[in-house]
């Protein structure tokens, strides 16, 4: 009887290749690094360093001093010689961060503060807020955060940061900038109301190990059939030299379509309501909906990969579209915009998701995205109640996620 069921169709996507000029991916940032603004300490504070300042300002920055202190990493921001570009948390933002008091900072593991003290800091560059345009997509800052040479790269891979600015803000990530350009002998310094917390995972990390986002990796696997290398989209999330953003169903979202879609089905071929019922829960119950061979002739690989590609964000880089951009959610504009995603790989013209965010202060109160398709079939383009970001900015080394309460459709 499953044979049959028609569940989702999609001529959206035919064969998404994602080995699309790799050497391209691989160096790629969302955006070229500008020339640094060259800065001209203010009158009196011309020979202060970043160092001397925050040593000296104890009401302001011991939990940072503190911090760099025990990772040995005070010093360098006290030579004049150098440069640096700082998105500096103050005693205040260790606090909203979770760490009440110097203690609580110092019972921390070197690891840990050297992976916060490091990713707080641009090493080489002064970069004041005029460096950044206030367009989308971000700037990429590599840091001093290094996290170790990937096989076939000669260079240890230093993790970037992604400062952005809107007409209502300025961020670090998703973390606002407070007081921006204070000048120095040797940097500038942006005050943070947070500390901007480093990945630590790669996408594919990230998500396969959340107990509730199972649907979504079954439904790369089966999209990934008949696949290789970095076509598939599991080695894609797992790739770490990669700037994506991907918006993740739940399992609740998962369940909720293919249970409606199976029911339908089932309906229409003749089941009466409860056997529909019945029969459409124990197969939306579990991931295994997406490896039940009784549904591949429905539920193919090609239908789940148009389905899939559709929640990764991409734009064309000059040799066809790639998942090249970080957006967080400050990045998404208070007016419903349209992003392309990889469905645009094989059909340009697709106007891709519908995006809106709702701001509160320099904070995202809530992120929605609107799926072109409907469900059932056939209503007007966006007419579907919108996706919520039920989990937003997850960040990862390569990549951002959202995670979302709704599987979005292509057409």
């Amino acid at each position: 009887m499953y044979m049959n069921i028609n569940i989702l169709k999609t001529r959206t996507v035919a064969a998404i290749s994602l080995l699309v000029t790799i050497a391209l991916i691989v160096v790629s940032c969302n955006k070229e690094l500008p020339v640094a603004v060259p800065i001209n300490p203010p009158a009196g504070n011309g020979t202060v360093t970043i160092g001397e300042m925050i040593k000296k300002d104890t009401a302001n920055y011991s939990f940072f001093v503190a911090a760099a202190t025990k990772v040995n990493m005070l010093d360098q921001l006290s030579d004049p010689a150098k440069e640096f570009t700082v998105f500096l948390p103050d005693n205040a933002a260790f606090r909203a961060s979770g760490f009440p008091s110097v203690a609580a900072v110092n019972a921390q593991s070197a690891a840990t503060l050297g992976a916060i003290v490091s990713y707080a800091i641009i090493p080489g560059r002064q970069y004041i807020s005029d460096s950044v345009a206030a367009t989308f997509p971000n700037v990429q800052l590599p840091t001093t955060l290094t996290i170790g040479a990937l096989p076939g790269t000669p260079l240890p891979l230093k993790l970037s940061t992604f400062p952005s600015k809107r007409a209502n803000g300025f961020w670090d990530n998703n973390i606002p900038v407070l007081k921006p350009d204070n000048k120095f002998s040797n940097g500038v310094v942006h005050v943070v109301a947070g500390i901007v917390a480093p990945p630590s995972q790669v996408l594919k990390s990230a998500i396969y190990s959340n107990p509730d986002l199972s649907y979504f990796k079954a439904a790369i696997a089966r999209a990934d059939s008949g696949m290789t290398g970095l076509n598939k989209l599991d080695s894609l999330l797992g790739y770490a030299v990669t700037n994506m953003t991907v918006l993740v169903p739940n399992n609740d979202a998962f369940k909720t379509l293919l249970f409606g879609s199976i029911y339908g089905a089932l309906l229409s071929q003749g089941a009466d309501d409860a056997t529909a019922s019945t029969q459409a829960a124990a197969l939306s119950a579990s991931p295994a909906v997406f490896s039940n061979p009784a549904l591949f002739s429905v539920l193919t690989a090609q239908t789940v990969r148009g389905i899939a590609a559709y929640h990764f964000l991409a734009t064309n880089a000059g040799s066809g579209f790639q998942p090249n951009i970080r957006a967080f959610s400050v990045n998404f504009p208070e007016t419903p915009a349209f992003f392309t995603t990889l469905v645009n790989a094989s059909v340009a013209v697709h106007p891709g998701i519908m995006a809106q965010a709702t701001f509160a202060g320099p904070f995202v109160s809530s992120l929605k995205f609107t799926g072109l398709g409907t469900f059932p079939p056939g209503g007007a383009p966006y007419s579907g109640a919108a996706a919520n970001a039920v989990k937003m900015d997850q960040h990862a080394v390569n990549g951002v996620f959202h995670i979302i309460d709704k599987v979005l459709l292509p057409q």
